[in-house]
């Protein structure tokens, strides 16, 4: 089975816990926008009072973490003897996984509920980059190829959400830990967004 696959049946294995969790349990969904990286789509299903499942899609600015791809260019056997001269970063997508459990912080005089939260996920990359290097035995020398950067890895989540009391919004600020599995086993990238979701039965 590709690696393509596996990740398509994970996500169908995920949605489907989360149906069936959702006729368990009544709670709220919230669909919304989240700033950082990634920026984009956030869903989240509240399957327990104290639990969730969250489902972002999003894309990350071209200029993020600029030396990840250069240590990634050294990293491929393919290009031992190259000499990195730059690279582009033509497209990067994320998509993400996260089972999340929350912690009520008790506030006075302040209306709403605050919670904070921590949980477990997963994160799937893909990205476009385009790397110009020189090769000493062509000739010319110099030389550019895109390559496919597809990254997959656990991750480790932490963060803050304000529900409101009389409209139905939730804002939230996080941050959270990648380790790579593939395709840099090892490797750790920092993470932070805030946002904000519309809740709805």
């Amino acid at each position: 089975m590709t690696r393509m696959k596996r990740i398509v049946v994970c996500c169908l294995i995920l949605l489907s816990y989360s149906a069936s969790a959702q006729r368990k349990y009544p709670g709220l969904q919230g669909i919304g926008f989240r700033l950082g990286l990634p920026t984009g789509i956030t869903y989240k299903n509240y399957i327990s009072k104290w639990a969730a499942l969250e489902f972002n899609v999003g894309l990350a600015s071209p200029t993020w973490n600029r030396t990840y791809y250069q240590n990634q260019f050294n990293d491929y056997s393919r290009y031992d003897n190259y000499i990195y001269h730059s690279h582009t970063v033509e497209s990067a997508a994320y998509f993400q996984g996260r089972y999340l459990m929350h912690f009520y912080i008790p506030v006075e005089g302040i209306e709403g509920r605050v919670n904070w939260y921590w949980g477990i996920g997963g994160t799937v990359k893909v990205a476009k980059v385009e790397y110009r290097y020189s090769n000493p035995e062509s000739n010319p020398s110099l030389q550019e190829e895109v390559v496919t950067d597809f990254d997959i890895g656990p991750e480790g989540i932490i963060g803050a959400e304000y529900t409101f009391e009389h409209v139905p919004c939730a804002v939230f600020a996080e941050t959270s830990l990648l380790v790579e599995i593939v395709d840099r086993p090892g490797a750790a990238r920092v993470f932070g967004a805030f946002g904000v979701r519309y809740n709805f039965p």
